[in-house]
């Protein structure tokens, strides 16, 4: 499998919280090659590798929604009003080019920005949440034949290779997270596994987690692993907070994450020499790992995190190695996590 492929595949696919419908075309034709694959009720994609085998049955998940703009009105001139949809970084949108998912097609958007000639000393140069428009150039009669209220409005950004072994693109969060799981069932392919194993690729994660908690109602699996992007190393980030690219697996500690599954997954890292590193959270984790494992009984939940740099912009930015070693100790825990209870 090429990874770099891979990811840029997946990123490339339209996908916003509540309307994943493109990605999801992708991540079906990627997961068949796996095991039977279906979409449920909202929108998630479930791979079901292998039914349950000695009481054990794993799932694997990854969101595959990405941050985006909705249009909530179109004003008497023409522009669009348009809220977060998503937990969007307001700073890097301001004069950035868009495009609105209209009725019968796309529409190139520029977000509005207030030049700063003319914003007043002190004044906040960043849009509050009711300050975002959009101009794609229509009157309001225009606007209104080409735009429905709820229409998605999707950052433009370029795929890009950077540096040594970085990729930067819109939808790395958590088209990353999806990456790694086909890179361990491509490891797992042609094996007897010891488990039962389902690979979900759910929705909403942006939005509130309502798609993973279906599908781990669905699903059952006595244990899942919550793979996800967490904050890479800048200049400008707090060190504890943050971690090292090319440094492996971020291994989440946690109150809402199961003590042995995290322990195991670090003596599995040790053990296959993938390196990893540790994340401590105090609380929950902010990711679909809290929501599976409160869904039906209740599900043990461990979770592996890919540093990323420019979390929720147009130019997030991983390490390609970081994804493989992500699937390495994925596939090392399936086959041999059993210990874990």
């Amino acid at each position: 499998m090429n990874t770099k492929e891979v990811l840029r595949a997946l990123c490339a696919a339209d996908g916003n919280s509540g309307d994943e419908r493109l990605a999801a075309n992708v991540a079906v034709e990627l997961l068949s090659a796996y095991g039977e694959t279906r979409l449920d009720r909202l929108g998630n994609v479930i791979c079901t590798v292998a039914p349950e085998k000695n009481g054990r049955h794993v799932m694997l998940d990854a969101h595959i929604d990405q941050i985006a703009l909705i249009v909530t009105d179109i004003d008497s001139r023409g522009f669009l009003r348009a809220a977060p949809c998503g937990g969007i970084d307001r700073r890097s949108i301001c004069g950035t080019r868009v495009r609105v998912l209209g009725k019968d097609g796309e529409y190139l958007g520029i977000v509005c920005s207030v030049p700063p000639h003319l914003q007043g000393d002190g004044e906040q140069k960043n849009p509050k949440r009711e300050e975002i428009f959009v101009d794609i150039g229509f009157n309001k009669e225009e606007a209104e034949k080409r735009v429905r209220l709820g229409d998605r409005v999707m950052l433009c950004g370029k795929w890009s290779d950077i540096g040594d072994g970085y990729v930067t693109s819109p939808a790395l969060d958590d088209r990353a997270g999806c990456a790694t799981i086909l890179e361990a069932l491509e490891l797992l392919k042609g094996k007897e596994l010891p488990c039962g194993l389902t690979a979900v690729f759910s929705t909403r994660e942006e939005t509130g987690g309502e798609g993973a908690a279906a599908a781990a109602f669905g699903v059952a699996p006595t244990e899942a692993l919550e793979m996800d992007v967490s904050f890479g190393k800048t200049p400008d980030v707090n060190e504890v907070e943050a971690k090292a690219m090319k440094k492996g697996p971020m291994v989440g500690f946690g109150p809402s994450l199961d003590r042995k599954i995290s322990e195991r997954l670090v003596s599995l890292a040790q053990k296959h020499e993938i390196p990893y590193q540790v994340e401590v959270m105090g609380g929950s984790t902010g990711t679909n790992a809290d929501d599976i494992a409160r869904a039906g009984a209740g599900v043990r939940c461990g979770m592996l995190s890919i540093p990323q740099q420019y979390m929720h912009t147009v130019i997030e930015k991983i390490a390609v190695e970081d994804v493989k070693n992500v699937g390495r100790l994925i596939a090392a825990y399936v086959t041999e996590g059993g210990d874990a209870e």
